[in-house]
């Protein structure tokens, strides 16, 4: 009976080791942002903290396990720099893509999947509704995002600027 549960134990610990404590290519499980830090937009502050510039937390719906389980902001996937690459458990084969300007509505690559340029309509519909400019789905890793419109208006200003 002990050899049974101590195995189950182990098999436990050592499951919750990996999906917990491994970094996965991640950096850090949150955003790494100083508190003091005054923004320049609000945009900038709701992809950074998850919530506006009056305090409100933009709430979302879906995501994969790691947008469930922690403090889930646009930077805690898509990086301080916007540069993408994290890894998402439990599907480590999917990295997150990069949102800076270029790599949103400049020449498109195949880095940012199979798809046309996004437009700032068609980033609305991805952020919120989780669809590429093609009108396909996005992965089932990205949120969908609940906001105002104004809001909206501010992230997307952000994601086009710099």
């Amino acid at each position: 009976m002990f050899k049974r549960s101590g195995a189950l134990y182990l098999g436990l610990v050592f499951t919750t080791t990996l999906l917990v404590g491994c970094g996965q290519g991640m950096d850090h499980m949150y955003s790494e942002i100083d508190p003091n830090h005054s923004f320049s937009s609000n945009g900038e502050r709701i992809y950074f903290t998850g919530k506006n510039g009056a305090g409100e937390i933009i709430t979302f719906t879906g995501g994969g396990m790691r947008s469930r389980m922690h403090s889930n902001t646009c930077a805690s996937c898509h990086g301080n720099d916007r540069a993408g690459g994290r890894r998402m458990y439990p599907t480590f084969w999917v990295t997150t893509p990069a949102l800076t300007a270029e790599a949103l509505f400049g020449d498109h690559d195949d880095t940012h999947g199979d798809h046309d340029s996004y437009t700032k309509e068609s980033l609305k519909a991805a952020i919120e509704q989780g669809l590429e400019p093609s009108g396909h789905k996005l992965n089932s890793t990205m949120p969908r995002w609940v906001m105002s419109d104004s809001d909206l208006d501010d992230v997307v200003d952000y994601l086009s600027s710099l």
